[in-house]
């Protein structure tokens, strides 16, 4: 990979500044390229003026420093702008707050333990045997045809439907939900396509539920969050619905992204492909790789509430500070030869594809156990898989995740069972 060093230039008063948007074409096409000749330079950390200006940092180390020291970097969106001045983690600003996602500790420790139950190593337990009942009534509809769209035929059927499930909701209710979340994970809110009728219906479906488990708990995520209390005070039903939101919508996409960029890379190296299959453990550090190499999660922004400093660079209050994950994940300081996918890579579990710190994400060991059921299976069930790279229609912005509109794949047809 061509490397120069002609990527960041000084401002006049001596600031490094970057051509970044991570929203933007150019970084779709060239984002890996861009985090080695970042990393080149010596010290990854720039501005940029796109989206009203932000520092963009890269160095694994001060990405966990940056996401673990909320008391200088907050995650706090300061729509009324009494709190602390923060402009929560996305770049553009959300107009709306992740009432989760941008809240600092002790709140934010408060909220979480709420659902955290639902994600232990015992609840997980639980809901694998969940994903890989869906993932096999998907694959059964399309194992005796040769060909599926694995995103729309099999993937987020599996991810979707396992979410709702977790969180209390009807799981075979799950194609508007789908729809909403697929499409405004790739799509900017200013866009007349933007799926913003099916997330309204979806929020008044989800409101109306916490209004139901709050008189009639039924020991679910909705129940959790309808009757849950934070610093002595209930949660009320504005936090519980945006929690809820963040849920399904960080639950669908992501693993759906994971998995089919793990696929699309198998299905060119059958040998590995056929070990990820066959070998548990190998699968296990596979995963990560592939979560390192291809996260689904670009990055997440801070706010500076306090004048600091990174990497040497000043740092002004009220800066906003984008936390390059993808970045970060190609950090040769950490990763030796990062740009080589190494299956077997001994430091793999280290990225930062779930955020990091306080907010690494909750669902993350679900995620990794659907990851692992739809690997083994799809390709033990869908023999001779094959994905053309050519035919793969990725989104037309990855600032906010990574992921894929089409992957169409071809395979073996399963043979009618014989009766007798």
């Amino acid at each position: 990979m061509s490397v120069t060093h002609d990527l960041v230039r000084r401002s006049a008063t001596g600031r490094p500044v970057i051509d970044f948007d991570h929203h933007s074409p150019a970084y779709r096409d060239t984002w890996k390229q861009l985090a080695a000749r970042f990393h080149a330079t010596g010290s990854p950390i720039a501005w940029t003026e796109h989206h009203g200006g932000y520092w963009v940092v890269a160095s694994w180390e001060e990405v966990q420093r940056i996401g673990s020291d909320w008391e200088t970097f907050t995650s706090v969106n300061d729509l009324t702008g009494t709190e602390n001045g923060g402009k929560g983690q996305a770049i553009p600003r959300m107009p709306y707050r992740l009432h989760l996602g941008e809240s600092d500790p002790p709140l934010h420790t408060e909220r979480r333990r709420i659902e955290a139950p639902f994600f232990t190593p015992k609840a997980l337990r639980q809901w694998a045997p969940v994903a890989r009942e869906y993932l096999d009534a998907a694959l059964d509809k399309v194992a005796g045809r040769g060909h599926a769209e694995l995103i729309d035929d099999v993937i987020i059927p599996t991810t979707a439907r396992t979410t709702l499930y977790v969180l209390g909701y009807d799981p075979d209710d799950w194609h508007d939900a789908a729809y909403a979340a697929h499409e405004g994970v790739y799509l900017l809110p200013d866009d007349p396509r933007y799926p913003h009728e099916a997330q309204a219906r979806l929020r008044t479906r989800f409101r109306e539920m916490l209004t139901e488990r709050g008189q009639t708990p039924a020991g679910d995520v909705l129940s959790a969050l309808a009757t849950g209390t934070v610093q002595g005070e209930p949660l009320g039903l504005d936090v519980a619905e945006s929690m809820v939101n963040a849920l399904v919508f960080g639950g669908f996409d992501t693993t759906t992204a994971a998995t089919a960029s793990a696929l699309i890379h198998l299905t060119q190296h059958p040998d590995q492909a056929e070990r990820v299959r066959a070998d548990a453990a190998y699968r296990k550090n596979a995963i990560e790789e592939f979560l390192r190499f291809w996260p689904p999660a670009t990055g997440l922004a801070r706010t500076a509430v306090r004048d600091t400093e990174i990497l040497g660079q000043p740092i002004a209050r009220g800066e906003s500070v984008y936390l390059w994950l993808a970045g970060a994940n190609r950090d040769p300081l950490k990763f030796p030869d990062p740009d080589r996918l190494d299956l077997e890579r001994d430091n793999a579990r280290d990225h930062v594809s779930f955020s990091t710190g306080n907010h690494r994400c909750l669902g993350s060991p679900l995620a990794k156990a659907e990851l692992d059921a739809m690997l083994e299976t799809i390709l033990t069930r869908l023999p001779g898989l094959r994905i053309d790279p050519d035919a793969v229609v990725g989104y037309p912005s990855i600032g906010s995740a990574h992921g894929y509109i089409s992957v169409p794949a071809t395979f073996t047809p399963a043979s009618a069972p014989t009766e007798v």
